[in-house]
């Protein structure tokens, strides 16, 4: 076609594109293109005039930020690696489309270089999943790593933190399994005990409970921080967010409670129940008004028997804590039974106070009494005047022991207010049925008694045993021979000129003991024997027992009494308990 004909059609098309457009015709979609690739331009886009609703996608885009490299090019925005849309397979290509084996979001992520989200394996599939072992870009294991959330292996913040490369912190409560933070199964710890039961709190108030505080501990030291679970059973007492912390290192922790009476109008009582993993532990709280009076309670022991000048302790405890310093007043019944102080303090939130009593001189019986506003409680108590025993006495002696028949010890005691001295003294036994005295022991030089003190002195076979303790002061060695048959025999002390022909009467004799058949003794002999890890031994008073005797209130009081009858004055200990110059005076 001649190039002036083109030069017509142009105006020609013009215008009948212009008739077009006018009338009732039907709307024309605009002419697109130009057929010329403009600078700039990367297709023919078209773009003659602004908003002509022809497409202008083909402008060649700006460099992009910062990279030196152009977007959609062969190297990404900063990645270094192929993009999709580049020059290597794109969408849409000649080559592999999207979703194709090579897809954006394929094997090779877009820029990254690694495997994308929703990759070769599937989430869900048992193997890799969403976020697997290379995160998009980050070249480091993501939280939900190796192995998914459900797998059986570590979860989300496990061995390894999201991204932090440490464990995390915090100790579970004694789970056992991984959790959220290293687990206390790193190192198991398990609840030891949760108490005392019985304390309380007042309303109004948080912090620890009384008399004594409540405590959680484990049976070993926390390797973290361990939380501790404690629910209550009424809301009268609540532990703040319900939880104890046990700090790392420690095996303790004293349990905060806020108490509210208001909250629960039924009870005045609240079971706390401590959990760590699968152990519970549970102690009771009582919960007072802030202004509940206390009561009197015990006073104890409720019985005692005392000689003169003993002093024994009695404890006053109240019905609840109270909430100030509480004074009781005390009273002897008659006062001529000994002192005590005119009152005794309980403090405020403990439950008992001590105090001492002393007995008086002259003896009797009567009541101990505490009073607190009206209210009153007693206690028996009866006294023993002093011992009016001017000599010295046998006090315990053992004819056979542990150690046989030669495991033999005589006791001394001395029951008066000054030493005397018993060098020179005899010791003497007598068969149960003779005339004379058998066989002699005299004590050596320097042999002194302390007032209330005690001598002690043993048979050759006495130091050989095993369970004899205490050493003899004198040793008599093969001289003695105390029958220990069927049939009994006598021991006595005396003046160093005693004669072993020298009856029961003679002034030189100091004291004398027979026991089973013994044909002299002092009143009735003591009518059988002890055990054979047993012995023979003097009471403290007349109300004395062998209970009292060997671990009751008389067992610290001496051996004092003596009323010249053997049956009356004598206990039988069914364990020996020899003392020497060395043991503590009594009483």
């Amino acid at each position: 076609m001649p190039w002036s004909f083109r030069q017509m059609l142009a105006p020609l098309s013009a215008l009948l594109l212009f008739m077009s457009a006018c009338g009732d015709d039907p709307e024309v979609r605009p002419v697109c293109g130009n057929g010329i690739v403009e600078a700039g331009e990367t297709c023919d886009d078209g773009n003659r005039n602004n908003n002509d609703s022809c497409d202008n996608s083909c402008r060649r885009p700006a460099p992009d930020a910062g990279t030196g490299e152009d977007a959609g090019t062969e190297d990404d925005a900063g990645t270094g690696e192929e993009d999709a849309g580049t020059g290597e397979e794109d969408a849409g290509t000649g080559e592999d489309d999207a979703g194709t084996t090579e897809d954006a979001g394929t094997t090779e992520d877009a820029g990254t270089g690694e495997d994308d989200a929703g990759t070769t394996e599937d989430a869900g599939t048992g193997e890799d999943d969403a976020g697997t072992t290379e995160d998009a870009g980050t070249g480091e294991d993501d939280a939900g790593t190796a192995e998914d959330g459900g797998s059986g292996e570590p979860d989300a913040g496990s061995d390894e933190d999201g991204g932090s490369g440490e464990p995390d912190s915090g100790t579970d409560a004694g789970t056992g399994e991984d959790d959220a933070g290293t687990d206390a199964g790193t190192v198991q710890v398990s609840l030891d005990s949760f108490g005392p039961t019985g304390t309380f709190a007042r309303t109004g108030t948080t912090g620890a409970t009384f008399p004594e505080a409540l405590t959680v501990r484990l049976r070993e030291d926390a390797p973290a921080e361990v939380w501790v679970e404690v629910a209550s059973s009424s809301a009268v007492l609540s532990v703040q967010g319900g939880l104890v912390r046990i700090a790392p290192g420690e095996r303790s922790a004293t349990v905060q409670v806020t108490a509210n009476l208001a909250a629960d109008p039924e009870t005045d009582k609240a079971t706390l129940t401590a959990t760590l993993g699968n152990d519970t532990r549970a102690a009771t709280v009582r919960v007072l008004a802030a202004d509940q009076a206390a009561e009197l309670a015990t006073l104890s022991p409720e019985v005692i028997s005392a000689s003169a000048g003993q002093t024994q302790g009695f404890t006053v405890a109240l019905d609840v804590p109270p909430a100030q310093d509480t004074v009781i007043q005390l009273a002897l019944e008659p006062a001529s039974l000994g002192t005590v102080p005119a009152t005794v303090t309980v403090p405020a939130n403990s439950l008992s106070a001590k105090f001492d009593f002393t007995a008086g001189s002259t003896g009797g019986e009567g009541q101990l009494v505490a009073a607190l506003n009206g209210q009153s409680i007693a206690a028996a108590v009866q006294v023993t005047a002093g011992s009016s025993t001017g000599h010295v006495v046998i006090s315990e002696f053992a004819v056979a022991g542990p150690g046989g028949a030669s495991d033999e010890f005589i006791e001394l005691y001395n029951p008066t207010s000054s030493a005397v001295n018993i060098s020179g003294w005899k010791v003497q036994y007598k068969a149960y049925s003779s005339t004379n005295y058998n066989n002699s022991f005299t004590l050596p030089a320097n042999s002194v008694i302390q007032p209330r003190g005690f001598f002690l002195v043993v048979a050759s076979g006495y130091a050989s045993t095993s369970g004899n303790t205490v050493s003899g002061d004198a040793n008599w060695g093969t001289a003695l021979n105390l029958a220990a048959n069927s049939n009994g025999g006598h021991v006595r002390i005396g003046y160093p000129e005693l004669a072993l022909t020298d009856g029961i009467s003679s002034p030189l004799v100091v004291d004398t003991v027979g026991y089973l058949n013994a044909n002299a003794p002092e009143g009735s002999p003591m009518p059988a024997y002890p055990p054979t890890a047993g012995s023979f031994e003097r009471k403290a008073s007349a109300v004395s027992t062998a209970a009292s005797m060997v671990d009751g209130a008389d067992a610290l009081l001496g051996n004092g009494h003596d009323s010249d009858d053997n049956a009356a004055d004598f206990i039988l200990r069914p364990t020996r308990q020899p003392q020497n110059r060395a043991s503590a005076t009594e009483p």
